[in-house]
């Protein structure tokens, strides 16, 4: 009788170790590997803070009084670099994270036709931005730079006004000389095209948030 007894016990805790051991495994190796399941990061919306792409951290937008409709035109280089099109995309894509601001890529257009088509606008302001190869730096000439100027200029709806502009560095990490910064009194540089993409939209907004002015929060 105690053989039998003895002989279930042992069987319930083969059982039992066969079946919370492999758990215990995994846990262990999980916990060593650092993984982690992905974070759902929240993502834009009217009066939410939205994670910030530069410092990750959560951050006002804030919105506009008034809804703004900004069309955005390009005008590229003769060698149409592929950080223009990643630069020019996270541009309009960063001004659409604002409340209140619909931004619309319009393709590439010179000034002439940039303005035109302001002129024939009722309310939607007319952005170019407008690239340069950054081939002089520090007073050295770079053959075959990657690096680029990213110049925003600003036009009013009706009569095609320039009403404001701004400018971006972009030079890629390996590029030619570097630049000094005298960022945040001078022009700020961006090593990624993402990031300058986002620095020149957060300038213009700056700009369309005085004029059009913010909603307290």
């Amino acid at each position: 009788m105690r053989k039998a007894t003895k002989d279930r016990a042992l069987r319930l805790g083969g059982w039992f170790a066969a079946l919370v051991l492999p758990i215990l495994i995994s846990s262990h190796v999980s916990a060593q590997s650092g993984r982690r399941a992905p974070r759902t990061l929240p993502t834009a919306h009217p009066n939410k803070d939205v994670p910030d792409e530069k410092s990750g951290k959560a951050v006002w937008l804030g919105e506009l009084k008034t809804a703004t409709i900004v069309l955005v035109a390009r005008q590229p280089t003769s060698k149409r670099l592929p950080t223009e099109d990643l630069i020019y995309a996270s541009f309009v894509k960063r001004l659409n994270q604002y409340a209140g601001l619909t931004a619309s890529a319009i393709g590439d257009l010179k000034k002439e036709l940039v303005v035109k088509r302001a002129q024939g606008e009722a309310k939607a302001m007319v952005v170019q931005l407008r690239f340069d190869i950054d081939s002089y730096q520090e007073g050295t000439i770079l053959i075959n730079s990657q690096d680029l100027i990213v110049e925003y200029s600003v036009f009013a709806p009706r009569t095609g006004k320039q009403k404001s502009k701004g400018k971006v560095y972009y030079q890629g990490i390996g590029g030619g000389r570097l630049r000094k910064s005298e960022w945040p009194n001078g022009t700020p540089i961006r090593i990624t095209p993402e990031a300058a993409g986002i620095e020149a939209a957060e300038q213009l907004y700056s700009w369309i948030a005085v004029v059009v002015g913010i909603k307290p929060r």
